[in-house]
């Protein structure tokens, strides 16, 4: 099992990053328990979503709301969580869609999102990083964006490619991709987020079966975890 993290974050003190697929199918808890538990860090202190596909987040401010959203069944739904206090951590589950990390100086204010291109097409990031910056945040905001579909692999019709900026429209042989991640990187900057600020590595989760689960390229429900821990 591989963990693709950002070493920014992890440098500040948040355990952080996508698990490859040899963690097993992420949608069984019995595998999300495993790799809490070989990570030392108690799975009853992260928090879950029931994805919808939205520009919904959770701010999560004290440890009074983290225990609220703990004991919630059944699962809120939303796309992302804004985390502050220490203690706890939150996950989301992604294949192609992006797990976006998203914090500020010192990582007081930290974000993890399941940006999927219907959230993207609806501002989720750009809408996060806002949130953050009402929140508080303070100093510089930086970016991270795991594993996901890359423009190689991610073709798509008129009815979705309308939906994003154009300059993140590629036109090549008679079909059309969007760039997700030069989408996002353009959505932060709106909001003051400098593009040397984003990490993002071209890891395909489509173009690369060894690694990562993808259901553009086998149909199949199978997912990732990507999650952040603040001890």
């Amino acid at each position: 099992m591989k963990i693709y993290s950002d070493s920014r974050l992890l440098s500040l003190g948040v355990i952080n990053g996508t698990v490859s697929r040899q963690a097993g199918n992420m949608r069984e808890r019995e595998n999300q328990d495993a790799l809490f538990n070989a990570l030392s860090i108690p799975t009853d202190k992260i928090l879950r979503l029931h994805q919808i596909h939205s520009d919904k987040l959770v701010s999560v401010l004290d440890d009074a709301s983290a225990q609220t959203q703990a004991a919630q069944t059944p699962l809120t739904q939303a796309d992302g969580w804004i985390l502050i206090p220490r203690g706890w951590g939150a996950a989301v589950l992604t294949a192609d869609c992006v797990p976006l990390f998203l914090w500020d100086e010192n990582a007081h204010l930290t974000a993890i999102v399941h940006a999927g291109w219907r959230g993207v097409a609806q501002l989720l990031p750009q809408k996060t990083a806002q949130e953050l910056k009402a929140l508080g945040a303070r100093g510089e905001i930086s970016a991270y964006l795991g594993p996901h579909i890359q423009k190689c692999c991610f073709e798509v019709q008129q009815d979705a490619a309308c939906q994003f900026d154009p300059q993140c429209v590629i036109h090549q042989n008679g079909k059309m991709f969007v760039d997700l991640t030069r989408e996002i990187i353009r959505q932060l900057a709106l909001e003051g987020v400098p593009p040397q600020d984003v990490y993002a590595p071209d890891w395909c989760t489509c173009g690369n079966k060894e690694q990562f689960f993808s259901y553009r390229r086998d149909h199949q429900k199978d997912v990732m975890l990507s999650f952040i821990y603040k001890p």
